[in-house]
């Protein structure tokens, strides 16, 4: 389906046509109206590689995952995904998922896809406090936006969660349901928000006059492999501890499966409180209090940003600090107590 096909449904010509389209000056409105009505009808769709031509845009942006594990789509990805691309579709851009796998250099994935010149912007997840790639992003001056903070002294578009006060108020909520000695179970400290959950939790000890032993913060990858490791030692590490924050659904996922191999259960002798983007939290058996936010809502919110940068907003004005929600499943309690 050409510009021409529309012309000749209309018995006008292509280049009254073709102005039509782009709302010209000097076409009446009226026949713009008509014009996108039988172009729509017909299934007429725009050159994207002409138009990309004239105008120097790719109307495409693109979007670095990171992939923890081989073989496996997590649902997180997946509505983060969709978050952003249902938001750049309605302002009339494409999105190219560009998969960041195990053995992938971070910064060299991102630096192909800005030398491509096949997208107008770019968003990357998983930010670290001197993050290369955004350095990179920076020098190249290309549209771009975060999810997640960096300690760079040059300003970046962003989004992120209040992970420091999601920590602080993990630790105050299991000290006060009378955990004396709450483990931190992190994501791996290379990334800014594991380093703001530390931060926060040891403001809520600190508040307390308590210290925080460094062997009660335990790092791990978010997936259920690793929360199942790390709970199948607990009973030898730890054989006091009644409570953790396990700041991963995924990871909790794990940690339930590993806590019944080391026979324990969580709400008779153990307590947990978790962390993330999708309501996994309301399917586990038990059900876990959680601090939540939609993964879905964030892309949208990464989608926005970037699509404003774009345009070339001040990038003071696009960082935004969302607070996650807490659901409350009383699991930072035990209800039947440890024999």
């Amino acid at each position: 389906m050409t510009l021409r096909t529309v012309a000749t449904a209309l018995g006008l010509s292509v280049t009254t046509v073709s102005r039509a389209l782009k709302e010209g000056p000097e076409v009446n409105g009226e026949t713009i109206e008509l014009v996108k009505k039988v172009a729509a009808e017909l299934g007429y769709r725009p050159n994207l590689g002409g138009l990309n031509l004239r105008t120097g845009k790719t109307n495409a942006i693109g979007i670095v995952l990171p992939f923890e594990r081989q073989g496996d789509m997590n649902i997180v990805v997946s509505s983060l995904v969709e978050g952003v691309s249902s938001r750049m579709k309605a302002l009339g851009y494409r999105t190219t998922v560009v998969p960041q796998l195990q053995a992938d250099d971070p910064l060299q994935i991102v630096r192909d896809l800005v030398e491509e010149g096949s997208v107008d912007g770019v968003i990357i997840t998983h930010t670290r406090p001197q993050d290369n790639r955004v350095r990179y992003l920076l020098e190249a001056d290309i549209p771009f936006v975060t999810f997640g903070r960096t300690e760079l002294l040059s300003a970046h578009p962003s989004v992120d969660i209040d992970h420091e006060m999601v920590g602080e108020t993990a630790a105050r909520m299991l000290l006060d349901a009378g955990h004396s000695a709450p483990l931190l179970i992190a994501p791996s400290s290379q990334f800014t928000y594991s380093l703001q959950f530390v931060k926060g939790w040891t403001k809520a000890f600190t508040a307390r006059n308590l210290s925080v032993p460094d062997n009660l913060i335990h790092f791990t990858p978010t997936t259920p492999n690793s929360g199942r490791d790390i709970a199948t030692n607990i009973a030898a590490w730890h054989p006091q501890a009644t409570a953790a924050f396990v700041a991963s659904e995924e990871a909790a996922l794990g940690f339930l499966a590993g806590l019944r191999i080391a026979g324990r259960e969580a709400g008779r002798d153990f307590a947990i409180v978790t962390y993330g983007g999708t309501k996994l939290h309301d399917f586990f058996n038990p059900p876990l209090s959680a601090f939540y936010y939609s993964n879905y809502l964030i892309g949208e919110r990464l989608a926005g940003l970037l699509h404003r940068s774009i345009a070339g907003e001040d990038v003071t004005d696009l960082r935004e600090l969302v607070v996650a929600e807490f659901i409350d499943h009383r699991s930072q309690f035990l209800t039947i107590a440890a024999a």
